[in-house]
């Protein structure tokens, strides 16, 4: 026979089952773009704890050494040269975003469209405008123009004066490739890129960077929308924080 109080306890937990269901994905990002973007380059998440919350993403590692694909669970560094190298567990992260990527829908990229038209092809999708839309899209390149930069050495500049000076651009030809790619919306613009970020990563997975342009061969983007952030802001960071221009000067600076 159950007693009074133990009753009161188990109701209490089948409430609280009933109550709290299960966490649905989520969007993980270490720090903001602003932050970056002002010289914010030092973090303290390692690559291991960001792949925790999701095996798909992109970033960049401290001092803005490169930049950063996750892909599948594995983290990847875009150099200068244009390649792409696995990093180690224990490789810090001042920015990144992460999803445990679980398409909702897919949808076929015709060939031929630049970077202009696969944005606005994507943007025609029937996904919310107001929420955060993350994308995968494989398939066959015609051209895509990657860029990184070179690791940074305190004090730090912002990273508008950076690409101006020091990104060295490839453009890769007839490659078959994933695009990791997030689109924010407007109002969370002092977060994330608001609009489309792109970062490329070969089928080979030996090329890869930050995408300025492209053209597309024939291609298949899988989509999943979200409605929820969660932000892990670092120890430190720069007292001020980037513009609009500022975010637009870096996306596509060439």
């Amino acid at each position: 026979m159950i007693r009074p109080i133990t009753r009161r306890v188990l109701a209490l937990v089948l409430f609280a089952a009933a109550a709290a269901p299960a966490r649905a994905s989520e969007v993980y990002q270490i720090s903001t773009i602003s932050s970056l973007l002002a010289g914010g380059y030092d973090g303290d998440t390692t690559v291991g704890e960001l792949i925790r919350h999701g095996g798909f993403g992109l970033g960049t590692f401290n001092g803005v050494d490169g930049e950063m694909m996750v892909l599948d669970g594995e983290v990847f560094r875009g150099t200068v040269d244009g390649r792409a190298h696995v990093v180690a567990l224990s490789e810090l992260t001042p920015f990144a975003v992460v999803v445990p990527l679980r398409p909702q829908g897919s949808a076929p990229i015709a060939a031929g469209q630049s970077f202009e038209q696969l944005e606005a092809a994507l943007d025609a999708l029937p996904y919310s405008a107001s929420r955060v839309l993350a994308a995968r899209v494989e398939g066959r390149f015609r051209a895509v123009a990657i860029r990184s930069e070179p690791k940074q050495q305190p004090p730090y500049r912002p990273l508008a004066d950076v690409m101006k000076a020091q990104q060295v651009v490839h453009t890769l030809v007839e490659t078959d490739g994933i695009l990791i790619g997030f689109r924010f919306p407007a109002a969370a613009s002092s977060v994330n890129v608001p609009g489309w970020h792109f970062h490329f990563l070969s089928a080979d997975k030996t090329r890869g960077g930050h995408v300025l342009s492209l053209t597309t061969g024939a291609a298949v983007a899988s989509l999943e929308e979200f409605t929820d952030l969660r932000i892990r802001f670092p120890a430190r960071a720069p007292a001020g924080s980037a513009s609009a221009e500022a975010i637009g000067a870096v996306e596509r600076a060439q």
